[in-house]
């Protein structure tokens, strides 16, 4: 199997923008999780321990997405990581025992670090090739997936649908657009080796050995900062509303569709927003909007109001990780994928100890209260974003 032969840079784009969709198609299962969670009879702590698994997973991955990257190209990692996650998710479907579930996650995190670096990577590559600031539309295509999975999740807990036989669909369908992808993604040799110039030419310039590591660690906490919201309402907000306000299961799901779409307005806005503005400017105010909507959901009196904190949660976190993804794929001195492996590196720990922490805060306190710590991620990000720790393309490239 090879990419196609004719490449051209729409091409291009639409090949990594259905890799995104694709990911977040893999989010399905994430409306049916407090089905998962009575189902096995668990508390809150032990089911913020079982779903950390996919975070430890991709911590686990470390320096292998870089690795691969280097050496088989960012769309076959992107590929094979992919249908290895869509494997697993049909196993997380049957599992019998929350083991098997946690074990199942686990290897989703490490295929899901390795794709997920693999189609930043390509994203950046594109977003050069073009000439124009495209990585936010590329997560915002992530989010449109997202969503999509979550309405799917949500309508098939409504009609009875058995969770494994909704994994098996979602795996096949998963699995056939991966392979689309790979054949509509291709940059051809000359664009390559063109960028892999500018990128020597900037290496000149950076410092030495272990400094040259030092820009990641802003962009590193941002990206950190920007995945606790949204880890937090994937896991968390259907089951905040069947526990504090009696939502029924589909309903409930609906949350997580809820963030996301406006994630997706978000991420739309945030190019054009972006190139007017500034990347520190945007993702400065999204810090602020996810506060702002984190205190909404813990304060609030009736589940409409734990809706409206999703939506400033979701136009909040849309370019935190984007603008740190794409800063990071800029930083001189790396090697390609290096800089973004380092930044999912660290926005991966955020996912392996959100939800434990939400779920001992809820354990010790009340799951109101844990939304504190999501708030506190958005100041933390909007205090960094504001001291101009994202460069952006158009800064990059004059």
């Amino acid at each position: 199997m090879s990419p196609h032969p004719i490449a051209s840079p729409g091409r291009a784009r639409l090949g990594v923008s259905l890799n995104f969709l694709t990911n977040g198609l893999m989010l399905n299962l994430l409306p049916r999780l407090p089905e998962v969670k009575e189902g096995f009879g668990l508390g809150d702590g032990a089911y913020g321990l079982m779903m950390a698994a996919s975070g430890v997973g991709a911590i686990a991955a470390f320096a292998f997405p870089a690795r691969l990257i280097g050496r088989f190209g960012a769309l076959r990692v992107a590929l094979v990581g992919t249908l290895a996650g869509a494997g697993l998710l049909v196993v997380a479907g049957f599992a019998p025992h929350p083991a098997v579930f946690a074990a199942a996650l686990l290897g989703m995190g490490f295929a899901d670090a390795c794709a997920d670096a693999a189609q930043n990577t390509q994203g950046v590559a594109v977003e050069e090739w073009t000439g124009r600031t495209i990585i936010n539309s590329l997560h915002a295509t992530w989010s449109v997936g997202a969503a999509t999975a979550g309405i799917i999740g949500s309508a098939a807990a409504g009609m009875g649908i058995g969770i494994g036989v909704q994994t098996v669909c979602m795996a096949v369908i998963v699995g056939t657009l991966a392979i689309v992808c790979y054949r509509l993604g291709t940059i051809p040799d000359h664009v390559r080796h063109q960028q892999a110039a500018v990128r020597a030419r900037r290496d000149e310039q950076a410092p030495t050995t272990w400094r040259r590591l030092l820009p990641v660690l802003p962009l590193a906490v941002i990206a950190l900062c920007g995945v606790i919201p949204e880890d937090t309402a994937n896991n968390w907000s259907a089951v905040y509303l069947v526990q504090e306000f009696g939502v029924g299961y589909s309903l409930a799901g609906l949350a997580v569709v809820v963030m996301l779409v406006s994630q997706i307005q978000g991420r739309l806005a945030g190019d054009p927003l972006t190139d007017r503005f500034g990347a520190e400017r945007v993702a400065a105010a999204g810090g602020v909007l996810v506060a702002l909507g984190s205190l909404t959901m813990a304060l609030a009196p009736a589940p409409a109001a734990v809706y409206a904190g999703l939506v400033l949660n979701g136009l909040g976190c849309a370019s935190l990780i984007p603008g740190a993804y794409a800063a990071a794929g800029r930083l001189p001195g790396l090697a390609a994928g290096t800089g973004i492996t380092l930044v999912g590196f660290a926005l991966r720990i955020g996912l392996a100890l959100g939800s434990p922490v939400v779920g001992g805060i809820a354990e010790v306190a009340s799951l109101r209260a844990s939304f504190a710590v999501v708030a506190a991620a958005g100041l933390i990000a909007a205090v960094l974003s504001a001291h101009r720790s994202l460069p952006g393309r158009r800064a990059d490239a004059g």
